[in-house]
């Protein structure tokens, strides 16, 4: 199997290098061979060749170079993404996939238009915090943090509801997007590091594109008891604030 590390070195804040390294130790575990591939600025790129892709937070500077070289190879990331191949975009690489970009100045950038949401930065506020989160997907909430200068208008199809944090924009509850096996979402820690039931679910998905593959649950005894400590700390602060 291979998986695509796209823009390793220029969309990696907040380690999310970290979802990579630990998504393949999972798969490893599974008895699944892999070869993780990366890809940046100036390479050529085949998405249908993957079974996976990965894309991280960057800086809104470093997305924006990102964005011009992927604009490149939007037919195949198209035709990747809606043939049902999986993929996690977390921090602003999510915004990418919308239909633009506006920058704190106003100038507005045309995104990769997998879906018809918009994106518009501030330059007057950021927000951060930790996140608690509902999927129907996932057999458990999600923790995670968030970091952001954005706001997204016009997702039909959230990804999440909040407990705690920052939605796609100030108005809303909704946070991030599913699209086929698409996830984006803001939030960041790494999301797989800190999230059992989300990586579960995707070496299921990962490990349903090879024939034959059955998923044998594994025991991570320090990723559950930091997801727990994670949880419970949080959910916590919830109650002292009701």
């Amino acid at each position: 199997m291979k998986l695509l590390f796209l823009y390793y070195d220029i969309m990696n804040l907040y380690g999310e290098a970290g979802n990579m390294r630990v998504l393949e130790r999972h798969l490893r575990d599974q008895g699944l061979e892999l070869t993780v591939v990366g890809k940046t600025l100036e390479s050529e790129i085949d998405f249908c060749e993957y079974d996976f892709i990965y894309a991280g937070s960057g800086t809104e500077k470093s997305q924006k170079a990102a964005l011009k070289h992927l604009l490149q190879y939007r037919d195949s990331l198209t035709e990747a993404l809606s043939s049902g191949i999986p993929a996690l975009f977390t921090g602003n690489a999510c915004e990418m996939l919308g239909a633009s970009i506006t920058d704190s100045q106003g100038n507005q950038y045309e995104a990769l238009g997998l879906l018809d949401f918009t994106t518009t930065e501030r330059s007057d506020i950021r927000y951060t915090g930790d996140a608690v989160a509902e999927s129907q997907l996932f057999s458990s909430p999600v923790v995670g943090f968030v970091n952001k200068c954005s706001a997204l208008e016009g997702i039909t199809s959230p990804l999440f509801r909040l407990k705690m944090g920052h939605g796609n924009n100030p108005d809303t509850r909704d946070e991030g997007f599913h699209y086929r096996n698409v996830l984006g979402t803001h939030l960041i820690g790494p999301l797989l590091v800190k999230n059992p039931a989300v990586m579960e679910w995707l070496v299921k998905l990962i490990g349903s594109r090879q024939e034959g593959f059955v998923y044998t649950p594994k025991t991570y005894e320090y990723e559950e008891k930091a997801y727990e400590t994670t949880l419970r700390a949080l959910e916590e602060r919830l109650a002292s604030q009701k």
